[in-house]
């Protein structure tokens, strides 16, 4: 029997998780045994999801790759290492100075029923719908919400020593010896009591820092009733939580003539003991339709929503090609906060932004302060 090694850059995307166990399986449905990386020098194939959504992620990618080729150099039957994930299409120009073999992106999947010679194709191969703890990345169960702050405000390098108290307090709740920090950012999108579902994959903005589109392509969004037939039978299983996933759900289903709140509505109506998270809703979506999201917020299924925020000063926003009113976002997470006290507000930020003055670093700072106030609840993902 065929072995193969699977490994993953993972900072706690599901997208990519999901990436991970779907090849898994699909080389299992093709008489493949997998290996642990200890095992590296006996397997015959070596796959690595990639993942480019900053440039330090990119350069650890590089470093992977590098290693893994330097360990199999010498070999007489050396592994076939298959490259892939969310790097190859976004920056193939770097990758091809480290790697010669196969790198393709979530686009060209079908690439791998050429190069193992499948019987089972990878598109007859569903994306799991259950990531289970043991399943997880280790490191990064055990590692504590936040500790990465310190690291990122090392990497700011303007930052003096008062942004950085002034970070500290923010964020000294999520250090290691808090015990509300038993639990990393994803451990509502994935996990033993989580039913993921794939609402849609690619966007329609044009992020002038983000490379979603390069990797993933414009909007595709998946039926409804293929969303609800899969969370109805997360439910049956008894799963707490369904975790909405997509690139950007804000868009979910403009490209087949329907929208995410009407999705909501349905979902809410499944019977069942069981909560809602939205993943990747932009600011802009959550503005434009509060009204019909508090309408459905309001019927107690849907328990928590991850902005991707990014920014709060308006030039570093319009910069981003990301345009929203950020009074009004603040009247609209006052209002839902007001209305529903428990409902729970994650957030991705981005500290660093080429131009950023420390004036406008601590804006988005100050901001971060008030929704960490205006619900313990809340998260947030920082990326430097």
């Amino acid at each position: 029997m065929k072995k193969a090694l699977v490994l993953i850059d993972y900072i706690g995307c599901p997208r990519n998780m999901l990436l991970k166990l779907r090849i898994e399986d699909y080389l299992k449905a093709n008489g493949w045994s997998l290996a642990s990386p200890s095992e590296i020098k006996s397997c015959d194939l070596v796959t690595f999801c990639t993942c480019g959504v900053t440039y330090p992620e990119q350069r650890r990618d590089f470093q992977i790759i590098r290693a893994v080729n330097e360990r199999i150099a010498d070999l007489n039957d050396a592994p076939m290492f298959i490259v892939t994930g969310c790097l190859p299409p976004i920056n193939k120009k770097e990758l091809v100075q480290i790697h010669n073999g196969p790198a393709f992106g979530p686009r060209d999947l079908d690439q791998f029923d050429i190069l193992i010679n499948a019987t089972t194709r990878i598109a007859d191969i569903p994306n799991r719908s259950q990531v289970m703890t043991s399943e997880r990345v280790k490191t990064v169960i055990e590692r504590q919400k936040y500790v990465a702050v310190f690291k990122l405000l090392d990497m700011v390098q303007r930052t003096n020593a008062t942004i950085r108290q002034a970070y500290y307090k923010i964020f000294k709740r999520y250090l290691p010896h808090d015990p509300q920090s038993i639990l990393p950012f994803d451990h509502y999108q994935m996990g033993d009591d989580t039913w993921c579902v794939i609402t849609s994959t690619g966007c329609l903005g044009n992020c002038s820092y983000c490379s979603i589109k390069t990797a993933k392509g414009r909007l595709k969004s998946r039926h409804p009733q293929e969303i609800i037939k899969e969370s109805r039978q997360g439910v049956g299983l008894g799963c707490k939580w369904i975790a909405l996933i997509a690139d950007d759900n804000g868009v979910y289903g403009r490209d087949i003539g329907t929208n995410l709140v009407a999705l909501l509505r349905e979902l809410s109506a499944i019977e069942g003991d069981f909560s809602i998270l939205i993943d990747s809703l932009s600011p802009k979506d959550f503005i434009e339709f509060f009204d019909e999201l508090m309408g459905v917020f309001t019927l107690g299924k849907i328990k928590r929503i991850c902005l991707a925020m990014q920014h709060v000063n308006p030039r570093i926003l319009s910069s981003m090609n990301r345009s929203y009113d950020v009074d009004v976002l603040k009247q609209r997470l006052r209002t839902l906060a007001t209305a529903l006290p428990t409902f729970a507000i994650d957030a991705h930020v981005i500290v660093g932004y080429p131009g950023e003055t420390e004036q406008e670093f601590e804006e988005l700072a100050s901001f971060v302060e008030w929704l960490l106030k205006l619900n313990p609840s809340n998260e947030f993902k920082i990326f430097a």
